[in-house]
């Protein structure tokens, strides 16, 4: 097994420009779990794949066009009759039970939202109790980066949730996510507050891992930086078959894939979140490979096809 995260005393620090981020609104006045709304199960190979959807959060359409502007953003969407100054973001869980390991790809948002929503997740206990499962049934969770909607669902009231997994992070994104606040940008103050609060209980026996890897059976991380320092995908690979899990790599899934040279206002070197998004799309699309996007509509599994220089996703029936 990998060694635990030897901690260092080092801060990471943020390069100019690095773009706006959303602040937390710290925890949700409700301290129980959200019900359970929607879960999809399919096969792949001998693994099996619940998604599970969260909910949801709303943000203005620009964080996704930083280099081209609201207007042309707006005049993208609404050409698909969606909004042309918010967008919805779906927020998908992913649960894989592999060789009877039951490993979830992060956690969701958990008891936080973000400021000007309405909550509108934390649904991932309720949603494993209706699959006859609860909290302490999961063996390993697999953090792709340290955002708080993709870590929210680790604790609550400051306990751990889960309190027989193995929590899997890269030590450069605790090490950026739990620093001292007060040295970091003042953009990212209140975000690293709440990642805080939710990363530090669960560091102890934290576990780091790195490109390649196999993580549980079947299961490999993929480097895709950019998006924060140490960025994952995950690559599921059982019996022949393969799905590309992208996380955060493209985070919409209409202008992340038709314009990707479009830069997002939350990554934090945006040049290298461009070069991998084309990177890895290119390879989704070349290979043919079954892929999930983490703000993807519900289930948020589908293919992606290229359109000249651009792609396009196209959800696919799971049966």
């Amino acid at each position: 097994m990998p060694s635990l995260i030897t901690r260092r005393n080092a801060i990471l620090g943020l390069s100019a420009g690095t773009g706006l981020y959303l602040i937390p609104s710290g925890p949700a006045d409700a301290s129980d779990q959200m019900p359970m709304r929607a879960i999809r199960r399919f096969m792949l190979g001998d693994m099996t794949i619940s998604i599970i959807d969260d909910g949801s959060f709303s943000m203005g359409v620009g964080m996704f066009a930083a280099n081209a502007g609201k207007a042309a953003i707006g005049e993208l969407l609404s050409g698909y009759g969606l909004s042309a100054t918010q967008a919805e973001m779906p927020l998908q869980i992913m649960l894989i039970e592999t060789e009877g390991t039951r490993v979830l790809i992060d956690t969701g948002m958990g008891d936080t939202t973000f400021h000007g929503n309405e909550r509108d997740n934390g649904r991932l206990v309720s949603s494993l109790q209706s699959l006859g499962l609860s909290a302490a049934d999961i063996d390993i969770i697999v953090l792709t980066h340290g955002h708080p909607d993709h870590v929210g669902g680790l604790t609550l009231q400051g306990e751990r949730v889960f309190p027989n997994a193995l929590h899997y992070l890269p030590d450069i994104e605790f090490e950026f996510w739990t620093q001292d606040p007060n040295r970091a940008p003042k953009s990212l103050r209140k975000m690293i507050e709440e990642c805080r609060r939710h990363l530090l209980p669960v560091a102890h026996g934290m576990r780091s891992y790195s490109d390649g890897q196999e993580i549980a059976p079947g299961i490999f991380a993929v480097a895709a930086p950019g998006h924060t320092h140490g960025h994952y995908a995950i690559r599921l690979e059982s019996q022949g078959s393969t799905l590309l899990h992208l996380v955060d790599t493209a985070v919409h899934y209409i202008a992340g894939l038709e314009r990707p040279d479009w830069t997002v206002g939350a990554d934090i070197k945006k040049p290298l979140a461009v070069q991998t998004r084309k990177r890895l799309l290119s390879q989704a699309a070349d290979e043919q490979l079954l892929i999930a996007g983490y703000h993807f509509p519900f289930p948020g599994v589908g293919r992606i096809v290229r359109m000249g220089d651009a792609f396009r996703y196209v959800p696919v029936p799971l049966v």
